[in-house]
């Protein structure tokens, strides 16, 4: 009887579909039956797919259309500034979102246009011009790489990192606008207590994403080089740094930035020489079409700094596509 079952619940397997039955090595496709990958690539011509030329690639990079808006939105606010409507006052809702300007504290782009063409000769312009990018590009170096091997030793060892960790929360929660004045009294009046300034705020910008994502490396990517003989350089060379490159390259260009503000912060305190000492003379004399003149200049020096960043990105990250890096304050 239980024979007669067995027979039975087997028809219905078959019946509905369900065989239960191993395989033999015989029923498995031969390799004769496998299509290679040369008989794909002879079946589909590859080269027959239309290449991308230079100069598709670089329109393709250019992205006309976002050049255009951008350049469009310029424009609209260069022609509004220099209408003077925006000194009118701004009203919304009866709040003041922007108060009614006198003409003595309005600037204009012709003014700030005006004093470029005035100082581009002069000779002490560019003086300071160099001692505030000596700071920043100093600052920025000295901050990124001490702030890179931090957070590399720290992430990759957790002990050390649950000993240092409260002591750099508690180093980066001091004011550095109270930290400045200090650095000065230290450092003198000379560009070393700005590259300080700039060193210490480049140092936390960079550190704490490094760490970070140093700690969140995959484990079973370590565990799976171990396996394979990799020694700690070859791990550290092939796991953890085209984890962390990301990260690193965010962190540098939010970097970049605070290294040019950091620097002109400490020349407004006290310096003897630098476009913030400069910017700060002029808005004490109510130059406002060259105060607009210098910061926008500073910026343009940080679009800079930033592009620069974005193109080592590129370089080492080519893997990724362009929407996946990071873009903080990007061209």
């Amino acid at each position: 009887m239980s024979c007669d079952l067995m027979k039975s619940s087997k028809q219905q397997n078959i019946k509905f579909g369900r065989n239960y039955e191993m395989k033999s090595s015989s029923e498995e496709p031969s390799q004769e039956n496998q299509v290679t990958t040369n008989q794909v690539e002879d079946r589909f011509d590859l080269s027959a797919l239309p290449k991308e030329t230079t100069s598709q690639k670089v329109i393709r990079r250019i992205d006309l259309p976002v050049q255009f808006t951008r350049i469009a939105i310029l424009a609209f606010i260069i022609w509004i500034w220099q209408s003077r409507k925006i000194f009118a006052g701004v009203n919304v809702f009866g709040i003041d979102i922007l108060p009614e300007i006198i003409p003595l504290f309005q600037g204009v782009p012709t003014e700030a246009w005006d004093y470029i063409l005035k100082v581009w000769d002069d000779k002490l312009f560019w003086e300071d011009f160099w001692v505030t990018l000596q700071e920043a590009l100093l600052g920025f170096t000295y901050g990124a790489l001490s702030g890179f091997i931090v957070g590399m030793v720290l992430g990759r060892f957790r002990k050390a990192q649950k000993v240092f960790s409260p002591f750099l929360i508690f180093t980066n929660a001091v004011p550095k606008i109270a930290l400045a004045p200090i650095l000065i009294l230290w450092y003198g009046v000379d560009i070393g207590s700005k590259v300080a300034l700039a060193t210490i705020i480049v140092f936390f910008i960079v550190q704490i994403p490094v760490m970070s994502a140093v700690s969140g490396v995959d484990p079973d990517l370590d565990t799976v080089a171990s396996s394979m003989g990799a020694n700690q350089m070859q791990k550290f060379r092939l796991v953890v740094i085209p984890s962390i490159l990301g990260p690193l390259f965010g962190a540098l260009r939010l970097a970049s930035i605070y290294a040019i503000l950091s620097v002109v912060f400490g020349e407004f305190l006290a310096s003897k020489r630098g476009l913030g000492q400069r910017l700060l003379y002029q808005i004490n004399n109510f130059g406002m079409g060259a105060a607009i003149a210098l910061m926008s200049l500073l910026a343009i020096l940080a679009l800079f700094f930033n592009a620069g960043i974005g193109f080592m990105e590129r370089k080492f990250l080519r893997w990724q596509d362009d929407s996946t890096r990071g873009n903080v304050v990007s061209l």
